[in-house]
């Protein structure tokens, strides 16, 4: 992907936990690749044009997304390059592309210029431990105690990147930790005072965290309750150490 970003790796907005269709901020809006059920998938950009733009959503400007020269973005993807896909437009697509550093950049995409991936085979335990990362955030995920569970550790800051804000000394941060067993590629608990609660249980306050596994990606959000201001896991992660 060239061109620049324009929505930065700690913006994909938490609106993810409304359910299907979040990703469409607004009718002809893409925003990210959706909430976490069985909605995004991956795709790769196909081998033909040099560089494939992005689209510009309707909220960007009138008739958008359609033909119009005007429609494009400096931003591109190029062939070979995987997307996270989310919802749809007659003829567009909604993809998200992470960048080596982990920024992420969604946008729509013509539709034909993309190859859907078949679904991946239910992960293995292997498939989820290891040192998962985005910009200012962390999840270390191993094997839990109690056969068929996983330990889930993470750090989160914000602020952190900001020059200014580490030198005033106002760097938010935050934390979870559970341990659970996932189900198939998902994988959620809630941070209860005792320790480990199911998803939808303890108090409204209560940390909430959800994972799916879409590998090479591991997909992330939470209910904005897991630290300070500001700070979030919601994020795409890649897996940095085994």
């Amino acid at each position: 992907m060239e061109g620049g970003t324009r929505r930065g790796a700690g913006l994909l907005v938490v609106a993810l936990l409304a359910g299907p269709g979040a990703a469409l901020a607004g009718e002809g809006d893409c925003v990210d690749y959706g909430a976490l059920g069985p909605g995004p998938s991956l795709g790769t950009v196909k081998a033909g044009e040099a560089r494939v733009s992005f689209v510009q959503g309707a909220s960007d400007r009138k008739g958008c997304p359609g033909p119009d020269p005007a429609c494009r973005e400096k931003a591109f993807v190029v062939p070979g390059n995987t997307v996270i896909l989310g919802g749809t437009m007659p003829g567009y697509v909604c993809a998200t592309y992470v960048g080596k550093a982990g920024a992420v950049r969604s946008g729509w995409l013509p539709a034909g210029s993309v190859d859907r991936a078949p679904e991946p085979p239910a992960p293995g335990p292997t498939d989820w431990t290891g040192t998962w990362t985005a910009p200012e955030q962390t999840l270390v995920i191993r094997p839990g105690r109690a056969a068929g569970t996983l330990s889930v550790k993470g750090d989160a800051t914000y602020g952190a990147l900001d020059p200014d804000r580490v030198r005033r000394g106002a760097v938010n941060m935050g934390s979870v930790e559970g341990t659970t067993a996932p189900s198939g590629a998902f994988l959620a608990f809630t941070m209860g005072d005792g320790g480990t609660l199911p998803f939808a249980a303890g108090e409204p306050g209560d940390c909430r965290i959800r994972l799916r596994l879409l590998p090479p990606f591991l997909l992330a959000e939470d209910n904005t309750s897991c630290g300070g201001m500001n700070v979030s896991f919601t994020n795409v992660y890649r897996r940095t150490k085994p």
